[in-house]
């Protein structure tokens, strides 16, 4: 299906057709050696004109336009005899071939195929002149047939390339929507995780709020009523909480876990897991940080993935991690790449670990570094202190 012509494409064909004809007559009046000549002028004029003006809807009409510019030719021969010159017969009809080729499907193309040897070899019926020698019906046939797979073969490379363009386009399609769905999935998960935290930190203010308020002296109107809002506050938040992880677990039938979420205090058994699967970690890790929840379970899961992905992309390496408490907390995994000059794979590509990673850290408004350093991998996260994050 080809796009409606402009009017400059509109403009070219009707001027080229106007040319054709006015030099298809012109070498009927002009006396010249280019041809063999024979037949009534005024046929021979109308015959020209109906090589020629066709071709200004060659493009709209390929398939039609070569059977008449084909056509006018073969039955003027079976019937009488009538000129014929190169510019005024074969280049129309060579124009005509090409214009088939490129501008229609192959089923209908394949029918214009038979038109030159029809033409050239009826000529003769009337104009012996013609066809005495095997090269006046093998030339023109060589041009009208290289010019047919010319058209045809551009005809092909432009779908090719059309169905290239649509091709990458459906795969840039399907990697954004991959992209959208890797993004949520994780947002997803660590809004689950999320919820641990928020609602353990909620659950214990109000509790607090509520013993606080038992405390007070009956007196202290104002500040009974203020606890109570508070209370009530803490509450309605818990609720919210609850009800959100629900819409975050449509498809998830298992209870809410009463487990704590990870920290860094359970980074040593993490890396002891690691160690028996093959990894040699290093673990440099502070006997005092003063750290929320919320940032311990980001970076004991920024420590696993990476801890993971060396072992996937390097094998039995040996990996340094270290947690840094001062002046903000910030984690570093480094490892020293595959031993034995194994190839690893792209760890900077659209994986679902490396999103997750930079949805923790950009969570607390922090940063991350993942690259190549040496023959090795490193991941380095920052996190902003609870102050410039408030």
């Amino acid at each position: 299906m080809h796009s409606p012509l402009s009017r400059r494409q509109w403009a070219f064909d009707l001027f080229l057709a106007v040319v054709a004809a006015a030099v298809a007559i012109a070498q009927l009046v002009i006396p010249n050696n280019d041809g063999y000549f024979g037949g009534p002028m005024w046929l021979n004029v109308v015959v020209s004109l109906l090589r020629t003006i066709p071709l200004a809807v060659r493009r709209v009409w390929p398939v039609p336009v070569a059977v008449v510019v084909f056509g006018a030719d073969i039955l003027t021969s079976l019937c009488v005899p009538h000129t014929s010159t190169f510019w005024g017969m074969v280049l129309p009809m060579a124009i005509a071939m090409y214009s088939a080729a490129r501008w229609s499907d192959m089923r209908r193309t394949l029918l214009v195929l038979p038109l030159p040897v029809a033409a050239f070899t009826l000529y003769p019926i009337h104009m012996q002149t013609f066809g005495r020698s095997w090269q006046d019906i093998a030339f023109p046939l060589v041009i009208l047939w290289a010019t047919f797979i010319a058209g045809y073969v551009i005809n092909r490379l432009l779908h090719q390339r059309h169905d290239l363009k649509e091709a990458l386009r459906q795969l840039a399609e399907q990697r954004d929507a991959h992209s959208r769905h890797v993004l949520l999935e994780e947002r997803t998960r660590i809004a689950r995780e999320m919820h641990d935290v928020l609602a353990h930190g909620v659950t214990v203010m109000v509790v607090q709020t509520g013993a606080a308020r038992m405390e007070l002296d009956e007196s202290a109107t104002a500040a009974r009523e203020s606890l109570l809002a508070v209370e009530a506050t803490g509450r309605q938040v818990i609720g919210e909480l609850r009800r959100t992880l629900n819409l975050l677990r449509l498809s998830d039938d298992l209870p809410l876990s009463g487990q704590p979420s990870p920290g860094l205090a359970d980074l040593p058994e993490l890396v002891a897991s690691m160690r028996k699967a093959g990894l040699t970690v290093e673990l440099h890790l502070p006997e005092h940080v003063d750290a929320d929840p919320g940032r311990e379970l980001a970076v004991y899961r920024i420590v696993q993935e990476a801890l993971t992905n060396a072992l996937r992309h390097a094998g039995r390496t040996r990996v340094h991690v270290r947690i840094t408490a001062a002046p903000h907390l910030e984690v570093e995994v480094s490892d020293e790449g595959p031993r034995h000059g194994d190839g690893r794979g792209s760890r900077l590509g659209g994986g679902h670990g490396l999103i997750g990673m930079k949805e923790r850290v950009a969570m607390y408004g922090g940063r991350l570094l993942a690259e190549p350093r040496g023959s090795g991998f490193v991941v380095h996260a920052a996190f902003p202190s609870v102050e410039r994050t408030q």
